[in-house]
């Protein structure tokens, strides 16, 4: 009995598929749903062998997609739009919105003087050329009447982008708003000497990070792609019931992480940009048909892409379950 136990565990085992997962950034309280649902089992419950690693800027998660370094990723869904126009027979879909609102921002420090977009004009940004923000910089310029030829772009470190600010040798950087402004708090910068400019806040009602999976992948393991999904919005809602298991997941996870920083940083991404109103009325996952149209569009005439991708080049919603699974409890 015991022999059959130990063989029946041992194809149980063998019977797990892989998935090489890839976040964005560093990981943290924000990427709760993902370490929540590899703590708890729910990915092993799908029969999902996970692993998790950080990332380098939504820029490298696509092209780590695209040339199937990884399975599964959360990549920026407009930095998938911009891949996959110039790119088609390597396009893939996004297949579940994470941020229903992009945390896009520039910030800077009030000392700069800088109080609205247009006295960017002249000054000095300073960028990883991989993070999604800054690829997303021109759209935002073109909204707010910054002339990007007259800046100075410094190409730098991603993890010194905050130290650099602080250090005043760049007057600006693109970034996550709740990654950003927790950094600089970290690193003694009070919130009354921050100033930043969000994205939505200037019209752009743009979608954010989104889980997607290389097409490859997609096309061998699509019940694979299902079971990530479900087990990832099982995450989400435990994070929406209690944000504190997103910071316990994320300190267990990376132990060197200051859990009162990432405690706050999930405070800020959870009120802009995961919990919307529109989150709380239809569910996780989904995104506006029209509304994700209009921001092809813009970024095709922004980026001057070679060609605008259709709507479902962008995004597919096969792979969700149905909605009574994706609504908040």
């Amino acid at each position: 009995m015991l022999l059959a136990t130990t063989v029946m565990g041992t194809q149980a085992a063998s019977a797990q598929t892989k998935v090489r997962f890839t976040l964005d950034w560093i990981p943290g309280a924000t990427h709760g749903a993902f370490l929540i649902a590899l703590q708890k089992g729910y990915y092993k419950a799908e029969g999902l062998d996970v692993t998790i690693d950080r990332g380098k800027g939504s820029a490298e998660v696509v092209r780590q997609l695209a040339s199937n370094v990884y399975d599964m990723g959360f990549p920026d869904i407009n930095v998938v739009m911009d891949f996959n126009s110039k790119n088609p027979d390597q396009a893939f879909p996004v297949l579940m919105s994470g941020y229903e609102e992009a945390p896009a921002a520039i910030i800077m420090l009030k000392s700069s003087g800088i109080t609205e977009p247009k006295q960017l004009n002249g000054k000095r940004l300073g960028s990883a050329p991989h993070d999604s923000t800054f690829k997303l910089f021109p759209i935002f310029a073109k909204q707010t009447g910054v002339d990007i030829a007259s800046m100075q772009i410094q190409n730098i470190d991603p993890g010194l982008r905050e130290v650099l600010l602080v250090q005043k040798k760049v007057d600006a950087i693109p970034g996550q708003i709740f990654n950003s402004l927790l950094e600089l708090k970290a690193k003694g910068v009070p919130a009354s000497d921050i100033n930043y400019f969000m994205y939505k806040d200037y019209g752009l009602e743009l979608y954010g990070n989104s889980v997607a999976a290389s097409r490859q992948f997609l096309k061998e393991h699509p019940d694979a792609v299902k079971g990530f999904i479900r087990a990832t919005i099982k995450g989400l809602k435990d994070m929406a019931r209690d944000p504190e298991l997103a910071v316990k997941a994320a300190v267990a996870y990376e132990p060197l992480l200051n859990p009162d920083i990432e405690r706050e940083r999930l405070r800020v991404a959870l009120d802009c940009c995961i919990l919307t109103e529109t989150v709380r009325k239809k569910g996780f996952g989904d995104v506006d048909q029209d509304r994700l149209r209009n921001i092809i569009a813009l970024i095709a005439e922004a980026y001057k892409l070679p060609r605008k991708p259709a709507l479902e080049e962008v995004f597919t919603p096969a792979y969700l379950p149905p909605v009574k699974d994706r609504m908040i409890d």
